[in-house]
């Protein structure tokens, strides 16, 4: 099994999925190609408030110097830096571009790297793994997307989104349940109201 995640930072949905999929994987352990998708490029022609424009576009900085990690070093650098950006975003509640410095020494990435934050060149980069994400899986989703790829059969879904992360236990069998979701090409949409309160915090 091979799998790619798209993810934005900024998303908390994206972030609790990633914790409940990293679960998984690291017990399973899947092969994981981690995948940038910025909700600025893809709402960039949305009519919605400046606030969400302003977060969206600190969420690009960010991006494009995870983005030039992904270029440059390993996979699980990746895994890494998006944990740990995502901890202290959703976790405990700091800016999106707050002690990068601290961060990346943290995952062993060199403090260069924060120089790509106003590289715009690698905007179109971002745009082009977003746009691999919309083309797997529709335009109208955001993140978390994932794909699985078993070497018979490959396709992408939007989610699961989940409030909060399960037990090991849980955890494994709602990836066994995902993953016949996913292969089954029937199903494009699953949803009800949320009925329990968002809780990033992975226990």
């Amino acid at each position: 099994m091979q799998v790619n995640f798209w993810f934005d930072p900024t998303c908390p949905w994206a972030y609790v999925t990633s914790r409940w999929y990293t679960k998984v994987a690291n017990e399973l352990n899947i092969p994981t190609e981690w995948e940038i998708f910025s909700l600025s490029i893809k709402n960039r022609s949305n009519n919605y408030s400046e606030e969400m424009k302003a977060k969206h576009f600190k969420s690009l900085r960010v991006i494009r110097m995870i983005q030039a990690v992904k270029n440059s070093m390993e996979n699980h650098d990746v895994s890494k830096l998006y944990s740990a950006i995502g901890k202290q975003f959703h976790v405990d509640k700091m800016d999106i571009d707050a002690n990068l410095n601290d961060i990346l020494k943290t995952c062993g990435i060199d403090e260069s790297y924060l120089n790509y934050m106003d590289d715009e060149s690698i905007d179109e980069q971002i745009e082009s793994s977003t746009m691999k994400a919309v083309e797997v899986c529709g335009n109208d989703v955001g993140v978390p997307i994932i794909l699985l790829n078993d070497g018979t059969h490959k396709n992408a879904i939007f989610g699961p989104i989940i409030s909060e992360v399960p037990s090991l236990e849980e955890s494994l069998k709602l990836w066994e349940h995902f993953k016949y979701v996913c292969f089954y090409g029937n199903i494009a949409e699953l949803k009800r109201k949320r009925s329990i309160p968002l809780n990033p915090t992975v226990e």
